[in-house]
């Protein structure tokens, strides 16, 4: 199945003499994963991370998430503003967690790091074939939970929670257990776009974007494992 996005920059950037190679994609995707561990221990060390620091941050990374999506030639220099702020955002929210259970936050990075590396290795290997099938199941299951925390997002406002995102309990750990395991299945796709994008040629500056939709899938794994995490040790 070919990535709209993937398809629409081919056809913008076809004059481009330099391609995306492999390298380039893995020395961007690194660039940024840094670029979030940096602003992340700075904020965390500079004592700004509270929870306006994640409201604030969360809303201006959303803005410039959607921006590199619309505009992918935009990625190469909206990328690095989108790793800082989600490096605040997530040392805002590690912080809150660190205060209530010692060592959850290593295990998190620790188990994140663990699953993307293992999901790279069984694509490499062949032994999951991302087809049209397949991502339009992912994309549909993507959907699906997106539309459940926006609606747990407006009820809020009026002091309703949906318990199987915040409570622990065999539910609530099944819940948690299922949005990683999308989580993950959004990883085997943004392999598959890397694949695509050096096999088709694309321009050089597409590995921003490439390293860009990585990043944006290695944030909410890891914000999913952190919330599991908490609700094991809550039982």
């Amino acid at each position: 199945m070919a990535n709209p996005v993937i398809s629409k920059v081919r056809a913008l950037h076809t004059y481009s003499s330099e391609t995306a190679t492999y390298a380039g994609i893995a020395t961007k995707s690194l660039a940024l994963v840094g670029i979030v561990t940096i602003s992340a221990l700075i904020t965390w060390v500079m004592g700004y991370a509270t929870p306006v620091t994640a409201t604030v941050t969360s809303l201006m990374g959303f803005i410039a998430a959607l921006a590199i999506s619309f505009r992918p030639a935009w990625a190469g220099f909206l990328s690095p503003l989108y790793a800082i702020l989600e490096g605040m955002f997530l040392a805002a929210v590690s912080v809150m967690f660190a205060k209530m259970y010692q060592g959850i936050v290593i295990n998190a990075v620790m188990i994140t790091f663990g699953i993307a590396i293992s999901s790279a290795l069984i694509y490499a290997k062949g032994y999951v074939k991302v087809n049209a099938g397949f991502m339009r199941a992912v994309y549909m299951a993507t959907l699906g939970i997106c539309i459940t925390y926006f609606i747990e997002f407006i009820l809020s406002f009026f002091g309703i929670h949906i318990p199987q995102i915040h409570q622990g309990g065999p539910i609530g750990i099944i819940f948690s257990l299922i949005v990683i395991g999308v989580a993950t299945l959004n990883l085997f796709i943004d392999y598959e776009n890397i694949s695509q994008s050096v096999r088709q040629g694309l321009p050089a500056e597409y590995e921003w974007f490439c390293a860009f939709a990585l990043l944006v899938t290695l944030i909410w794994l890891y914000i999913e494992v952190l919330n599991l995490l908490r609700k094991l040790k809550e039982e």
